[in-house]
């Protein structure tokens, strides 16, 4: 029975790992879920002096562009932090979810290892300056979907999104947001009003506007990436938007989006902040695995248009003004399954007794081998790790050859690999310390009650029992590389 047990687990985990390997389209429907007491997630609290990190990499395929993969909208600014207090009523799906109604058109499609930025099923575009979006319907097979009608963003509700496929929709004349699009903090307003009268003298509209503050933000301010930190330079209990604008006058996308909002509710056109991913260069139509930096950019809205997307970055999309919504092509209806008719079952030939237990016999066999060489190896991302093996066999990353032992293996992604050299197995799972580090100072700052948005230093400053946790974490975030020492050594320190 030991036996027996052994060969049918070694099947299910080949069954797994090959899910795993080759993501599916359709991995099947989630379990079904009721609306009754829900609480569907909501955007994290974004610190503009936080800046934005941690950059993903993902198998996607899109139109030969850049592409912007949305996940998160805010409307509340407050003492350097953004919020999202929309409450403009959900849709809920199961694999699909729609906004809206209208032509749609394929933004983009992606492979995914797991949700990104908490709860984020990212909803992929084009490039968004001009793009005048109103509707999307997002296709994730075994993942239940919530989605925001008002901030048109995706939040997974259960499952394990693989596969998402994204259609977007032009933007609709819906009736004028409220005041939360306006909302300037009190403090801010003189000298964001002062500076935007001058930038948009002599506009009549929400589009001039909206063109001269982008022009403003991209030619007079410098892009530092360096400000991409924790604890970028700016002086303690200064307003980081204020001191961009008025001292600083360089920063990273946070920045000039969270400008971009500002001085356009100082000049009385309804705004607010996208924060999502943008790909490091073009999506090809085929498949390939591309890197995606955590960005920001700004909407506008345009009465009889809807909202419009603007990138207020220097470099950070195409130099385009507002533009009217782009023709799009209808989604193509599902195909129904064809029917079938009903036929009765073939008979099934009986087979010999001996030659079934002959045929058991040798799969067990061979299972118990392909187990008994398998070997388990656990990487942090960057980290070496040679595969020796007699030179006549080829070595293979999942499916991909890779050449003749001794092969120097490095991984970028983290994540399961089939690394095959002959008979010899190995199941390496590559680890990313940096993020696991990160995981572990978020849940010591929610143990003690803290905001997200602390600092190592200020944890230190708050908490000097803390202070040796919070250098190791300092270390290993802005560090070359890091180990399993390196958390290991975290965890000591708590």
């Amino acid at each position: 029975m030991r036996w027996v047990l052994a060969v049918v687990g070694v099947l299910l985990a080949a069954v797994g790992l090959t899910s795993l390997i080759h993501p599916a389209y359709a991995p099947g429907r989630a379990p079904p879920f009721g609306q009754g007491g829900f609480a569907a997630p909501q955007p994290p609290v974004v610190s503009v002096s936080g800046g934005l990190y941690f950059k993903a990499y993902i198998e996607a395929r899109g139109a030969g562009g850049e592409m912007y993969l949305r996940c998160y909208v805010f409307d509340t600014y407050a003492g350097g932090l953004w919020s999202w207090s929309g409450q403009g009523g959900r849709a809920f799906g199961d694999g699909v979810v729609t906004v809206g109604a209208g032509p749609l058109r394929l933004g983009g499609e992606l492979n995914l290892s797991g949700p990104l930025m908490g709860s984020c099923v990212p909803v992929a575009s084009p490039p968004v300056d001009g793009l005048a979006i109103g509707s999307f319907r997002e296709v994730a097979p075994g993942a239940r979907l919530s989605a925001d009608i008002e901030g048109l963003y995706v939040s997974l509700a259960g499952g394990s999104p693989r596969y998402v496929a994204s259609y977007i929709g032009q933007g609709t004349a819906v009736e004028k947001p409220d005041g939360r699009y306006l909302q300037v903090p009190p403090e801010l307003r003189p000298v964001l009003e002062k500076i935007v009268a001058n930038v948009t003298a002599g506009c009549r509209d929400a589009a001039c506007a909206a063109s001269r503050i982008k022009e403003y933000l991209t030619t007079g301010f410098k892009y530092d990436g360096t400000m991409d930190a924790l604890w970028p330079e700016i002086p303690p209990g200064a307003d980081p938007v204020l001191w961009f604008l008025t001292e600083g006058r360089r920063g990273v996308c946070i920045h000039f989006a969270s400008a971009f909002v500002l001085l356009a509710r100082a000049a009385g056109v309804p705004a607010r902040l996208v924060i999502g991913y943008l790909s490091d260069g073009p999506v090809p139509q085929e498949w390939s695995v591309k890197a995606f930096s955590p960005h920001a950019w700004a909407e506008y809205y345009v009465e009889g248009v809807g909202w419009v997307g603007v990138e207020a970055t220097p470099g950070g999309g195409v130099q385009i003004p507002v533009a009217p919504p782009i023709p799009l092509t209808a989604l193509p209806p599902q195909p129904s399954p064809p029917q079938t008719p009903d036929l009765p079952a073939p008979p099934s030939p009986a087979l010999p007794t001996w030659l079934f237990i002959a045929v058991a016999s040798a799969a067990a066999a061979a299972s118990l081998a392909v187990f008994a060489s398998r070997r388990y190896v656990t990487l942090g991302l960057g980290e070496e790790f040679v595969v020796r093996g007699p030179p006549w066999f080829s070595v293979y990353v999942n499916k991909r050859r890779v050449g003749r032992p001794p092969v120097r293996l490095v991984f970028d992604k983290p994540g399961l690999y089939l690394v095959r050299a002959g008979p010899v197995i190995y199941l390496v799972r590559v680890l990313d310390y940096k993020r696991l580090a990160g995981a572990i100072y978020l849940r010591v700052l929610r143990r003690l009650g803290l905001p997200p948005t602390v600092t190592p230093r200020e944890l230190a400053a708050i908490r000097p029992e803390y202070g040796e946790f919070a250098l190791i974490f300092e270390r290993i975030r802005f560090g070359p590389s890091a180990g399993r020492g390196d958390v290991e050594r975290l965890r000591r320190a708590l």
